[in-house]
């Protein structure tokens, strides 16, 4: 049955829900999944569209960190390892393995230290099963990278993590919760929270595209706006402290001919500040990142700028040196904020990628922090918040054993049969199909082209020119298949 915004709008503005989660990245997806199936009556808005904050602009990995070694952070590690390996079970379309490539130049101390460290990396993933990491020799690293500088190379250590689709992944962590009976809405900005005496009792929406705004009535609001909860946080105290400092995040994409990799690769940073960036085949191009920088400015406005490009460069052609990158070789870029929890770390680097819960003396509950993998434990922790507070006992979290993206499959799969038109590429030599779009309009609430070359499909990412021709294509069938709006053309790839 098709998915139908107004009829979203309108069970908002009418029924009354246990639980409201503001923000429809990854994390609110998250919580909206479980509340659901945990059979709360449930709730989800998003100011812009799904993803369309960090959860579209991570590094594509569901991994346990590595580096987190340095930092001692091993419950961190040993959570999201394990929810990486359980994501390759129940979404294996957005959580693939990849061979991870560490070279090896020289003996020391340091490539021993880097040896043990995989060990405990597999040793706090449950050792698994044909991806234990494993040394080799400098043959075999130039088959998996050919472009590395071969001097002094001796070897490379292999490991295992997966790569992803976040802008995928969240998506079909909303359509598990739809299917579990929640409501949701993009488009819809929470401009103000309502009160029953003293405590937080649902908000105030704001629609985007029709206009208006309506109350949405909820026992426990929940506040899962990632980059913005200090901005819901003043609705609820004005004045009080925040709890984020954000930092930004940048990459970019260059043809997989320019820099062919068999593994994903880990490229030491050029300054020397102990960082490294990811190296990652991905969906027929290569994405290089990412950057970690302290981030004051608008949220809404955030992008790569020509430092975040050239500091990516250099690294990779640090490690690259025959592949001689250029700025021209950029098929785009894009950037996002990670929503830190505020410390007395000197850098955004240092700072704990763990997650935080809070809840105010008027009830509103907030979340911050945390990473992409490990989104589903997260959100459990909430949910345990709000039945709490509701003072709902016995709800079992289900979410462990939900399989994701299984009704797209089949849905992708009845409309290109009913119209086999659909099946061809948008652009040649792309995956994303036709049928994504008609898919995208009429099940996954999509509704201006940016919604579908940004995010339903990566076409704005893959494509030199980010989709722009498919552009009024895209807005017919938006307005064919769902209830699309036309819209005048967005920012390109690189302005996100």
């Amino acid at each position: 049955m098709p998915v139908s915004r107004p009829v979203m709008l309108r069970r908002l503005a009418q029924d009354a829900f246990d639980v409201l989660v503001i923000g429809g990245g990854i994390t609110g997806a998250g919580i909206a999944q479980d509340a659901a199936h945990r059979g709360l009556r449930t709730a989800l808005v998003e100011k812009s569209d799904f993803a369309s904050g960090t959860s579209h602009a991570s590094t594509k990995l569901l991994h346990g960190g590595l580096r987190y070694l340095e930092q001692f952070a091993v419950k961190l590690m040993y959570e999201a390892l394990h929810e990486r390996n359980r994501l390759t079970r129940l979404a294996p379309h957005v959580a693939e393995w990849l061979p991870f490539l560490i070279p090896i130049y020289g003996t020391g101390w340091k490539m021993e230290r880097i040896g043990y460290g995989l060990w405990l990396y597999d040793l706090l993933a449950g050792w698994p099963k044909g991806r234990l990491h494993r040394r080799v020799d400098r043959a075999e690293a130039l088959r998996l990278a050919p472009h590395l500088d071969p001097r002094r190379l001796t070897g490379a250590f292999v490991y295992y993590d997966c790569r992803t689709d976040d802008t995928r992944l969240t998506l079909d962590v909303l359509a598990s919760a739809l299917a579990g009976g929640a409501v949701v809405a993009n488009y819809c900005q929470v401009v103000g929270l309502t009160r029953a005496g003293e405590q937080v009792s649902g908000a105030v929406v704001r629609d985007g595209i029709g206009g208006g705004e309506f109350a949405v009535r909820a026992g426990v609001v929940i506040n899962a706006a990632g980059v913005w909860a200090d901005q819901i946080g003043e609705m609820d105290a004005p004045g009080v402290r925040h709890h984020l400092r954000p930092s930004k995040g940048a990459h970019i994409l260059v043809p997989a001919e320019r820099l062919p990799v068999q593994a994903a690769v880990l490229a030491p940073s050029p300054t020397g500040d102990g960082r490294f960036i990811f190296v990652v085949p991905w969906q027929g191009a290569v994405l290089l990142g990412t950057t970690d920088t302290p981030y004051d400015a608008d949220p809404d406005r955030v992008a790569p700028d020509a430092a975040d490009v050239a500091y990516i460069l250099a690294a990779a052609n640090s490690t690259f040196p025959g592949a001689n990158l250029t700025g021209a070789d950029v098929i785009s870029s894009f950037a996002g904020l990670r929503p830190l929890i505020a410390a007395q770390a000197g850098s955004t680097a240092q700072l704990s990628r763990e997650h935080k819960i809070w809840v105010t003396p008027s009830g509103l509950v907030s979340i911050a922090g945390g990473k992409l993998t490990t989104y589903r434990t997260m959100a459990a922790a909430v949910t345990e918040v709000a039945l709490r507070r509701l003072g709902r006992r016995g709800l079992r979290c289900r979410t462990g054993d939900l399989a994701l993206g299984r009704e797209r499959f089949a849905g992708l799969a009845a409309l290109t049969a009913q119209h086999p038109e659909l099946a061809a590429p948008l652009v040649p030599g792309l995956p994303p199909t036709w049928a994504e779009v008609a898919y995208a309009a009429g099940e996954e609430l999509a509704v201006t082209p940016d919604d579908v070359l940004r995010r339903r499909t990566r076409l704005a990412l893959l494509d030199r020119e980010h989709g722009e021709p498919q552009r009024a294509l895209v807005a017919a069938l938006l307005q064919r298949f769902g209830e699309g709006v036309p819209a005048s053309p967005g920012a390109r790839a690189g302005d996100d």
